[in-house]
């Protein structure tokens, strides 16, 4: 009896937690749509308000990415909203302390060494690498205005709202059913998956770029659970796409 009632758990088990990860994609998959349709829509009502963006391709690109990114967060403020108990702690968010201000920092520096021993290590071994669609899209238009209007998006919404999906909802849904550990593993899996989407190369380059998000998702999983507050991985996340904006921009205008 022992042994059925063990392997019945286990069962019970297995099956939560393939469960689990069945229910995150969907998540995902909500995601999108609902950034494909808040994008979509914000764009319809920029032109209507303003048509004048109708002629600046750079205003136009920066609403779209924009309205894009806040499309996430519209998505799991409703989920949460409609299944109120799918996080019962919530989304973890709390007054910064300077113990956070030093996670921060650091979070920052870990991220662009790590992703300047990546891009050492693939030129040095002639790995190919993909390009980020807004990156070649900067580049395509570059201007003060771009890469102004690329770092405020940044900071104010990208950083935000993709934390707000990954960590929040989908690192802290995962945890329930997974150890911290792997958590953090495939939640930052489902991070770089999705930057799939926004990557133009090769398909040996864009595998290259997926592996780097993934180390860097690693890096911001692991500071969320070590600070136990969503705004650390924002203002790293945020901070960090701000600096490679202004250094591209850098990089293409003087």
């Amino acid at each position: 009896m022992a042994t059925d009632s063990t392997f019945e758990e286990d069962v019970i088990y297995l099956w939560r937690t393939l469960r689990s990860v069945v229910l995150v994609l969907v998540f995902i998959f909500g995601a999108i749509i609902t950034s494909l349709i808040v994008g979509y829509v914000g764009i319809v009502i920029l032109d209507q308000a303003y048509p004048v963006a109708q002629q600046s391709e750079t205003a136009r690109f920066l609403a779209s990415a924009a309205f894009s990114e806040l499309g996430y967060a519209i998505f799991v403020g409703g989920l949460l909203y409609w299944k109120t108990d799918l996080l019962p702690t919530g989304l973890r968010f709390r007054r910064p302390t300077r113990r956070d201000a030093r996670w921060i920092l650091g979070g920052i520096l870990v991220m662009i060494v790590t992703e300047y021993v990546l891009t050492s290590l693939f030129t040095f071994f002639n790995v190919p690498t993909a390009q980020n669609a807004a990156a070649i899209e900067a580049t395509k238009h570059a201007s003060l205005p771009m890469f102004g209007g690329l770092i405020v998006v940044s900071l104010l919404i990208t950083g935000p709202c993709e934390e707000i999906l990954f960590r929040g909802l989908i690192q802290g849904y995962l945890r329930r059913y997974f150890s911290t550990i792997g958590a953090i593993l495939l939640a930052s899996l489902f991070f770089a998956s999705v930057h799939l989407f926004a990557l133009q190369g090769s398909l040996s380059g864009i595998r290259n770029v997926l592996l780097s998000l993934f180390a860097l998702s690693l890096i911001l999983g692991f500071a969320y659970e070590r600070t136990d507050s969503l705004l650390v991985p924002i203002l790293i996340h945020g901070s960090y796409n701000a600096i490679l904006f202004a250094n591209l921009g850098l990089t293409n205008l003087y």
